[in-house]
């Protein structure tokens, strides 16, 4: 076609239009070739959706293999002689062919003049239309490279030995995890650790020792028995001297499994190639196996996948751009922030070079973490790694400091984020470097991170997404944050999230995705029109379980159709364009968006249903702790330590302002730990000073010490004060980890034998809830360690256990109330 159309000296004069380039060109040209027209289809329609809107699309010529027209071949998409062949008319011809039921792998754009011809599956291009025999002999060859067919073929020579199916990668992930916790007693985060530590020794001996692949049964054996080495335990000391795995574990770290176990998941895995396996599949997996770990006492650092997909699709990172999450968890937002990028570079119109290129600067420039928490932020790099890389910008860290020369602030295009909620920052000198702190004895680490988040991005075209809890956006006393919000920010949308999205993950607070654009510089411009909506079903359930009916990608499509063109035309029912009056105006979706009440309960038979499938679990789990705790506690021998040598006495002693806001704090008797009280301002509270507490110190009540009231603080309770009537003390005894002997301590506590002692030696008057139990009578008690740390761990793990039981049973019972409920609802309503 090319030659007839140099030759005819009346082509632009005879041929005017499309359709005629169609006909007098097109069609002469793929007859020539062999194509026959009674395979062709004209004017194709096909239909498409997004979201709730539906609309219909036409391809031009629709080549298929035979007259059934079942099976297409060619794509063409026909222009004008006078329009140009651009990138966005190849996009769209390639669209076309991929969106037909059955992907066609050509794709040919054409204006009569020029044609260019492409292949669909990865866009790229091929020098011209193969004849239709040349097809049927060799379709591969005529629409992939060699290289992409030298690689297939290598691939399928170990497709036997390849996971290429997320259920299967699931399946033996539960299976080594239900290894680890019958033989060792261990609880899902401590079984996480173990696994991992496996795993990873596993892809570095298929990525550095090919040709002697040791992971197998029969070597693990012999090195055994003849050398009495551990050839795993050999291969993980190996990683930490290897760049890319060696900061991913403590110098000296070793898998704390006994020999039998490390066997029994070698022999699981040692007939799959994991380097093989697809990145999504593994990802998938593995990310399903942290979520499933990290819910149970870690939910904080996970954040539902829904929600991250939403977060970043919303935002759609570009090709280069810098992100960083500060308060990063298992990393959800930084690894599918990869995967789009990658997508896109897959995609994109670069040569090879250029690709590769693109994918060392996505691995290691473009995506920054901080977690401050050394067994989250491992996690984190282990999920990267698994996902494909990235995990080099990851560090643990507190996320409210910079990092040296890599985390600072104006530096980053993007920051996705869900910062830690409901708990306080204390430390003077991190209150102090933020507008939002300074002068405060202490500032919920929500609000700091606000302005965190927005230090970190680029001034004038920086983009903050974040989850926050609504009490930011609505609360009377939180107007100060919503006038710095917008003093600093243009917000450019509020998504109401429903109370069930993070119920499974820990919380039950409300919350809200906020998408803020960072100013050149402060001003007092307010937001004149702020994309708001209302999500009632972010497709998960309170237990965590995904369900039917996710209402964000409608939104995403009407968040994305707003910022592309202005189209306030939304296809979900709870869109609007919001206007709001003053710096301090609320900024929840939910005041300006009325919901109609929606009454939808599930079916008796599906709650009773339901219900005993929980009970089941947690009778089979009450069965599995009774073994590990008569397990763990048989056969140990102990020391005893004086708690005096155990502990040293601490306080963080404050004044009292009557102008700030306090969370007072409390403990539970029988060992169920430490809680928070409402905030109450300064003016309400008699005492002149109170002690704020830090994580990581011990407290009892010294009047209700004989009630079982022993516990620890945690980063979530962590800022809130306490009386002279709770003595605090920090760990000084280092044989152990200290969050380890922290649990285990508060358990042995709150014991029988040492309530008994407790209520001889109280002091004070005659009414048992007025006895005192001094400091000095506490740091007189002697406490048991054992000597082992294996059987330290045991114990630990079985702890952990007993008080995951407890909170999965206090879950359940919430939960019975849905079963009257389904069937109150069936009753029928009297309508006039």
């Amino acid at each position: 076609m090319q030659k007839q159309q140099k030759t005819d000296k009346n082509y632009m004069r005879a041929y005017n239009n499309e359709e005629e380039v169609k006909i007098h060109l097109v069609l002469p040209w793929l007859e020539k070739l062999g194509y026959k027209r009674e395979y062709m289809e004209f004017e194709k329609t096909i239909k498409i959706n997004e979201g709730r809107k539906t609309k219909s699309i036409f391809a031009d010529i629709v080549v298929y293999t035979d007259k059934k027209l079942e099976t297409p071949l060619i794509v063409v998409d026909t222009k004008s002689p006078s329009e140009i062949l651009s990138k966005n008319g190849r996009d769209q011809v390639i669209s076309y062919a991929r969106l037909l039921p059955k992907i066609a792998p050509i794709a040919i754009l054409t204006n009569g003049n020029s044609s260019q011809v492409y292949q669909t599956l990865d866009k790229s291009r091929i020098k011209e239309l193969p004849k239709r025999k040349d097809l049927l002999s060799d379709f591969v060859g005529a629409v992939l490279s060699k290289n992409i067919q030298d690689v297939l073929r290598q691939e399928a020579a170990k497709e036997l030995f390849t996971i290429d199916d997320v259920s299967t990668f699931k399946d033996l992930l539960k299976k080594c995890h239900n290894i680890i916790r019958n033989n060792e007693g261990y609880d899902p985060i401590q079984a996480f650790d173990e696994l991992s530590k496996i795993l990873f020794a596993k892809m570095y001996e298929e990525q550095y020792n090919k040709d002697s692949n040791r992971f197998t049964s029969e070597i693990y054996d012999r090195t055994l028995k003849e050398l009495n080495v551990n050839i795993v335990q050999q291969q993980f000391s190996e990683i930490q001297k290897v760049k890319g795995f060696r900061d991913l574990f403590p110098e000296n770290t070793t898998i704390k499994l006994k020999d039998r176990t490390i066997k029994d998941i070698v022999a699981i895995f040692e007939s799959y190639d994991l380097t093989l396996t697809n990145f999504d599949v593994k990802g998938e997996a593995f990310e399903y196996f942290l979520g499933d770990t990290f819910t149970g006492g870690l939910g904080e650092y996970f954040t539902p996948r829904n929600v991250v997909e939403f977060i970043v699709e919303s935002i759609s990172p570009k090709i280069g751009e810098r992100i960083v999450d500060p308060f990063c968890g298992t990393g959800g937002f930084l690894i599918y922030a990869f995967e789009k990028i990658s997508e896109k570079i897959r995609l994109n119109d670069f040569s090879d070079e250029e690709k590769s290129k693109w994918k060392k600067v996505l691995s290691d420039k473009s995506l920054y973490g901080t977690d401050w928490k050394a067994r989250t932020a491992q996690a984190c790099k282990m999920n990267m790694i698994v996902h494909g890389d990235g995990n080099t910008g990851v560090f643990q860290h507190d996320g409210f400091k910079n990092v040296e020369d890599k985390i600072v602030e104006e530096k980053f295009d993007i920051c996705f984020t869900n910062p830690p909620f409901g708990a306080n920052e204390t430390d003077s000198e991190i209150l102090n470097s933020f507008v939002l702190g300074d002068g405060r004895n202490s500032q919920a680490r929500e609000i700091l991170a606000i302005e965190r988040c927005l230090n970190l991005v680029k001034k004038e075209t920086g983009i903050v997404a974040f989850v926050l809890p609504d009490g930011i956006l609505n609360g009377d006393r939180n107007s100060y944050v919503r006038e710095y919000i917008q003093r600093e920010a243009k917000v450019l949308a509020v998504i109401g999230l429903n109370k069930e999205t993070f119920q499974g993950y820990s919380t039950s607070v409300k919350t809200s995705v906020v998408i803020l654009q960072r100013k050149k510089e402060p001003n007092e411009e307010i937001s004149k029109e702020i994309f708001m909506a209302v999500c009632t079903n972010t497709g998960y359930a309170p237990t965590g379980l995904q369900v039917t009916g996710n209402q964000l990608p409608d939104i995403l499509f009407d968040f994305k159709n707003y910022r592309k063109d202005g189209n306030n035309d939304p296809i979900f029912k709870y869109t609007k364009i919001v206007h709001i009056n003053s710096l301090t105006s609320r900024l929840d979706a939910e005041r300006y968006i009325p919901i109609e009440e929606e009454f939808n309960f599930e079916k008796p038979s599906v709650v009773s249903e339901n219900l005993f499938h929980e009970i089941n679990i947690l009778s089979k789990e009450i069965t599995s702790i009774q073994k590990s705790m008569q397990k763990s506690f048989e056969k140990k021998d102990f020391d005893f330590f004086k708690a005096e040598k155990l502990f040293s006495p601490v306080t963080n002693k404050i004044s009292i302002k009557s102008d700030q806001e306090y969370v007072r704090l409390g403990i539970s008797g029988k060992g169920n730990g430490v809680f928070k009280k409402d905030p109450v301002n300064g003016s309400e509270i008699k005492a002149s000073k109170l002690n704020q507490v830090k994580s990581g110190w011990f407290v009892y009540s010294r009047l209700f010490a004989h009630n079982g009231s022993f516990s620890f603080i945690t980063n979530e309770t962590a800022g809130g004060v306490f009386s002279g009537e709770f003595p605090t003390f920090e760990l000084q005894f280092d044989k152990y980890e200290k969050e380890d002997l922290l649990e285990y301590l508060s358990f042995y506590f709150v014991s029988p034998q040492i309530i008994s002692l407790i209520n001889r030696l109280t002091t004070g008057s005659t009414k048992e809830s007025r006895a005192r139990f001094k400091e000095a009578q506490f740091l007189n008690l002697y406490a048991p360690i054992p000597k082992k740390e294996e059987d330290f761990l045991e114990i630990v793990s079985a702890i952990r256990q007993i008080n995951q039981f407890k909170k999965d049973i206090i879950n359940l019972y919430e939960r019975l109330d849905d079963l009257p409920i389904s069937y109150r609802a069936t009753f029928p309503i009297y309508e006039k």
